[in-house]
């Protein structure tokens, strides 16, 4: 019992013996750091706090001049796993983070930050960053090449996951010019490895070195599901070059919101929202839709452009023109086919400008050059167009824009018509056969003038146009009519 009581007296003294010298310790961590960290006199610090319980770090007032300027009122790391004796040496994730060493924080603060690399003349600042989760795996550091910082930052990041990062009052300042680039909040939820849960961004400002009010403004970005993966792997290449192909960026839901800014306002023209949005219904088959929506011109009497543009709307009986945009499409690999649903271009009252297509025998060096962004791959594809379809639903375009070219020129509708479709059937462009079937086809436009109606014009190819026989429809002389099997038809 005795030797009981005395093994706990024992216990009890050391856990009071090394609670009462964590402080000594901490005091000489955080002496230790600073120290470390000034020396050299490219930093300085004005506080160091060392929390080893919590294993925290908080530098306060850091100042560098090592390149470019940096300053920053406060940052701090908590629940560090980041070696002590690192710490000791004054080597901290802030100042003393070499490209591929693993670095882990529960929670990570940064206050009142900033850096001026006068050599470029940028200007960067933020307000508040705090990320919780921060996770950096170890990576491979090793690069012989001249895109360095290039290739570890995407190393770097595809190493990374953060489960919450929020950031606020981000300002960047563009070189020479002196403009500013605003963020005022942006929260990211579930980085891992290059993908991303959710994206919002609020308050995007740009804004003239002496402006009053922002060139250009939105109100929010929000985006979902979105895949970098493949531009971090071809970034941390050994062998990447500008101009390669950097791969595709993939994303189930991306919008904007809140157009503004006097760019827009100059010429009087809003803007509702921006969105693009992809459902997978497997991982051969997707379905893409993007939508403008509440897209209008009406220009203000503030300068010659935006009162040229408002005569003639006038004179096209119109206050305003209003648009929308929405293009729909699906990519089937199974099938080995892309399709377009539906592209519109939509003037409500004015017209309707309708595309559909469909792109068949999609082989492996088609779908290298979508995913890969390598445009030069197309050519080696044996991919070829089945059809497309063109549709022009005139509501009341074509005859507010003769009378538009009437009250300009003086002449009545009656001859502007006549004239323009005289025109059309006698136009023949250059470098392109001149067959019977492209004389239907400019008959068929020609009396779309004198008639209205919708015109429709039909591809399809017989076979089917390979997308490496392109380059053949730029010939000298082509049979434009005969290789894309066109057709058009004209209904009231």
């Amino acid at each position: 019992m005795k030797k009981g009581v005395i093994a706990a007296a024992v216990a009890i003294a050391v856990v009071g013996m090394v609670v009462a010298a964590v402080p000594i310790v901490q005091e000489y961590a955080a002496t230790r750091i600073k120290a470390e960290i000034e020396r050299g006199g490219g930093a300085t610090v004005g506080a160091v706090e060392v929390g080893l319980l919590d294993r925290r770090i908080a530098l306060r007032d850091v100042k560098s001049t090592r390149g470019a300027e940096i300053s920053i009122g406060r940052w701090e790391a908590s629940g560090l796993a980041w070696p002590l004796e690192e710490l000791l040496r004054g080597r901290t994730p802030l100042a003393g983070f070499r490209w591929g060493d693993p670095l882990r924080a529960e929670r990570i603060e940064v206050r009142d930050a900033r850096m001026v690399d006068h050599a470029v003349g940028t200007d960067w600042s933020l307000s508040a960053l705090v990320i919780d989760g921060f996770d950096l795996a170890r990576f491979d550091p090793d690069y012989e090449g001249p895109y360095r910082f290039q290739a570890l930052s995407a190393r770097a990041m595809a190493a990374l996951s953060i489960r919450r990062f929020e950031q606020g009052n981000a300002v960047f300042a563009m070189p020479g010019s002196g403009d500013t680039f605003g963020v005022a909040t942006t929260v990211i939820e579930r980085y891992e490895g290059g993908r991303v849960a959710t994206i919002v961004s609020r308050g995007i400002e740009a804004m003239a070195k002496d402006g009053k009010a922002p060139l250009f403004k939105i109100s929010d970005i929000e985006t979902n599901g979105l895949d970098v993966r493949r531009i971090l792997a071809a970034f941390s290449s050994n062998e990447w070059r500008p101009g390669a192909p950097i791969g595709q960026i993939k994303v189930e839901r991306a919008s904007a919101s809140g157009f503004g800014g006097d760019t827009l306002s100059r010429y009087g023209v809003s803007l509702g929202s921006v969105t693009i949005e992809t459902v997978r219904e497997s991982d051969q088959i997707s379905h893409s839709r993007a939508r403008i929506d509440g897209f209008a011109l009406a220009p203000p009497l503030r300068s010659l452009e935006s009162l040229q543009l408002r005569l003639a709307l006038q004179a096209m009986g119109l206050r305003e023109l209003r648009l929308g945009f929405d293009c729909a499409g699906t990519e089937d690999r199974a099938r080995a086919e892309i399709t377009i649903d539906r592209c519109a271009l939509t003037g409500p009252d004015l017209a309707e400008i309708n595309l559909t297509g469909r792109i068949i025998g999609a082989d492996e060096a088609f779908w290298h050059a979508v995913d890969e962004g390598d445009s030069a791959a197309f050519y080696e594809s044996k991919a070829a167009l089945a059809s497309a379809r063109l549709v022009l639903a005139d509501r009341s375009l074509l005859e507010r824009s003769l009378k538009a070219l009437a009250a300009t020129t003086g002449q009545p509708v009656s001859a502007i018509r006549a004239n323009l479709a005289r025109d059309i059937r006698r136009f023949q462009p250059a470098g392109v056969l001149i067959t019977q079937g492209l004389a239907q086809l400019l008959d068929s436009t020609a009396r779309f003038v004198e008639q209205g109606g919708t015109l429709t014009f039909d591809a399809r190819p017989e076979p089917p146009l390979a997308l490496d026989r392109l380059d053949y429809l730029t010939s000298p002389g082509a049979d434009l009519v005969n290789a894309l099997g066109l057709s058009a038809t004209l209904a009231r």
